[in-house]
């Protein structure tokens, strides 16, 4: 019998205070804006070269539009190559405003380009949803070229000859700091670190699993509630906004700006700096950045032979970045990450192994002090409250705005018995009638099974009841928890989920650059009711959401035998381990409906069985109704109450195992007689 996961395992650090202090991701970055003050303070005093302080500043200027397009492509998955107009686009807005309002304070500047930012990012968001790959990029690079060509020619930006910044001040009549290059520097180094914790926190929120999510497969993120068009917009505003920030702190820290600066090499040179250091790695973007915009300001300028020769440190640099894309295409950080995650994968492998041979000598000790696991739980206790009230409060938000569709669109009631009803359900693609006045119910609480012969249209059916493909005609009624009845037709592929219905694919869907646990989380998604804000910078909201949904995951990862898997990665697991794991990521979210594509196909006969046993403890121990389609004759014939087999389309039969066994029609089309 196993036990529930307790409060402690989640909130209680046994760790010492200086490992937790050390291990927390903030620590390094603070670290890093220290080690920044300190070069600044050495070069005041003469320790350090100025020439070095001043590229070490205009680097990290540069890192931060290179963070913020990392976000883009590593973790949207979405290519850009507008980062210069939208670069150049932050640094005219701030030499303007700074030229034209004297006693203007910076930070009031430096919102006005935000603005700009977002409105861009907008634009091109919305650009985004019909257009991907190498056409956006194009897209976005004649976007560029258009505010380059303004760059050159407006009157208000100079033209060629560029434009100088005015006087700089932080607050009006206080503080000019134009002539102040530390002042300027430590400014920076200020924003440098604070977006890189904005954006470590949202990597690791659910925004950043959504994002990867999306990024690896589009139909497993909108099949468990994410919005490509939310998710897509958010990361162009991020991009934008953060190459508006750069090119507005290029303005202050330089004081001049000019077209030439913001060309296509510099969208380029911060593509190179992802793809060099690694895309989904905030470090590796910086270091990316030092090697294609440091090395030669920092470490070559005072060699007077390279300096004389500016195209050798290119051909270098060329030759680095063909060098590190073919051997690591994830960048330079891909190399660490690599070497964590088969460490990770090798413990937890072992600990499976332990765990098999001697359960209760591995099982997880509780923390040695009563007091500290009793504290921990009764925090629990309170987070769990507040989460529960909060996602109260915007449920019932969502279910009044559910009930009152339903009321627009007069859907009538199913009864109470039937959890999903198709009626005359048609799907054509062209001249090709996939699905031809399907009709059947699905009873509640049933494991159901969907056969026929390979192209008879099964999953065509199972994309038409989770709506990524809207029908030609008929109806698709479904009988939620709460006995509404709802029109499937009228729901959005990514609020499929919310209505109670979960989906597996043929192939399987996870993500294999995020641990086990998260996989489960992301099912979770739509249980988050915290927004892009709280994601970077971690509200208390969400550290409730966070506690209140790990204990979840754990516990059913637990109750599926996968609890020493937590922090481990998928790949590379056997397929059976991450079949189950893809049936708990189902259960993770709230489901009373779990559709099942070939679940068994892949696996051997003693996979086969667990799992046999696993889909009927599941639909026992959860309430939910089973719909599944399965090559396997003998896994649906053993486990399904009721069964519909389909030929091009068409129903040929419905009824339970034995009379599906016993149809003519079954066996000429499906079976095969003489």
């Amino acid at each position: 019998m196993q036990t529930a996961i307790n409060a402690n395992q989640i909130l209680l650090d046994s760790r010492p205070s200086l490992k937790r202090i050390t291990s927390h991701p903030f620590f390094g970055f603070i670290l890093f804006g220290v080690i920044m003050v300190i070069v600044q303070l050495l070069q005041r005093a003469g320790l350090i070269n100025y020439s070095f302080a001043k590229a070490l500043g205009q680097t990290s200027i540069y890192a931060i539009a290179a963070m913020g397009f990392s976000f883009l492509l590593g973790y949207a998955g979405l290519s850009s190559l507008g980062t210069a107009g939208f670069a150049g686009l932050g640094a005219y807005i701030t030499g303007f405003l700074l030229n034209s309002y004297t006693q203007l304070p910076y930070w009031l500047v430096l919102i006005a380009v935000l603005l700009a930012s977002i409105i861009l990012g907008m634009a091109v968001g919305f650009i985004s949803l019909r257009i991907e790959g190498l056409f956006l990029a194009i897209v976005t690079l004649g976007l560029s070229e258009v505010l380059g060509q303004l760059f050159l020619n407006a009157e208000w930006t100079g033209g060629p000859n560029g434009m100088r910044a005015g006087y700089i001040r932080l607050l009006p009549n206080l503080l000019n700091i134009r002539t102040n290059i530390s002042m300027l520097f430590y400014i920076v180094t200020a924003v440098l670190v604070l977006l890189m914790m904005l954006t470590s926190n949202l990597i690791t929120s659910p925004t950043g699993r959504a994002m990867l999510a999306m990024k690896n497969s589009t139909s497993a993120a909108q099949a468990m509630g994410i919005s490509l068009l939310k998710y897509r917009l958010f990361a162009f505003i991020l991009a934008t906004a953060f190459a508006g920030i750069a090119g507005s702190m290029h303005m202050i820290y330089g004081q001049y700006t000019d077209p030439v600066q913001w060309s296509i090499m510099f969208s380029l040179n911060v593509l190179a700096a992802c793809l060099v250091g690694g895309a989904k790695s905030i470090w590796g973007v910086m270091f990316g950045s030092l090697i294609v915009f440091g090395l030669t300001p920092l470490f070559f300028q005072d060699i007077s032979f390279l300096r004389n020769n500016s195209w050798i440190m290119s051909v270098i640099s060329g030759i680095l970045i063909i060098v590190v894309v073919m051997f690591y295409p994830g960048g330079i950080a891909q190399f660490a990450n690599t070497i964590i995650i088969k460490r990770k994968f090798k413990k937890a492998m072992k600990l499976a192994a332990a765990s098999a041979a001697a359960p209760a000598a591995t099982a997880e000790k509780p923390a040695a002090d009563p007091k500290k696991i009793k504290a921990a739980e009764e925090k629990f206790l309170k987070l769990e409250e507040k989460y529960r009230a909060f996602a109260a409060k915007k449920s019932a938000r969502q279910d009044a705005q559910a009930k009152a569709m339903i009321a627009r669109n007069q859907v009538r009631e199913l009864p109470e018995g039937i959890a999903l009803r198709l009626d005359n359900l048609c799907m054509h693609f062209g001249g090709l009638k996939a699905v031809d006045n399907l009709s059947f119910d699905v009873m509640k609480g049933e494991i159901f099974g969907l056969i026929g012969p390979n192209g008879a249209g099964k999953t065509t059916v199972f994309n038409c009841i989770t709506q990524f493909y809207k029908p030609t005609s008929g109806e698709i009624l479904f009988n939620d928890r709460y006995g509404q009845t709802l029109h499937l037709n009228k729901y959005a592929v990514h609020n499929v989920i919310k209505t109670g219905i979960v989906r597996t694919f043929q192939n399987i869907e996870l993500v294999y650059e995020l641990s086990v646990l998260d996989n489960l989380l992301i099912a979770a998604h739509t249980q988050y009711h915290t927004g892009f804000f709280s994601h970077m910078i971690f509200s208390p909201m969400l550290k409730r959401e966070n506690a209140v949904l790990t204990q979840k995951a754990l516990g059913i990862l637990q109750r599926m035998n996968l609890l020493h898997l937590k922090d481990a990665y998928p790949v590379g697991m056997p397929y059976g381990v991450l079949k189950r794991i893809e049936l708990a990521r189902t259960l993770m979210a709230n489901a009373s409906l779990i559709i099942l594509d070939e679940p068994a196909a892949g696996l051997n006969d003693k996979e086969t069985e667990e799992l046999n046993v696993l889909i009927k403890q599941i639909a026992k121990e959860h309430d939910v109704t089973v719909f599944l389609v399965e090559h396997d004759m003998g896994l649906v014939m053993n486990i399904c109450d009721h069964i519909c087999a389909i030929s091009f389309g068409k129903k040929l039969a419905y009824g339970t195992p034995a009379e599906i066994q016993a149809s003519r029609e079954v066996q000429e089309a499906y079976l095969g007689v003489e």
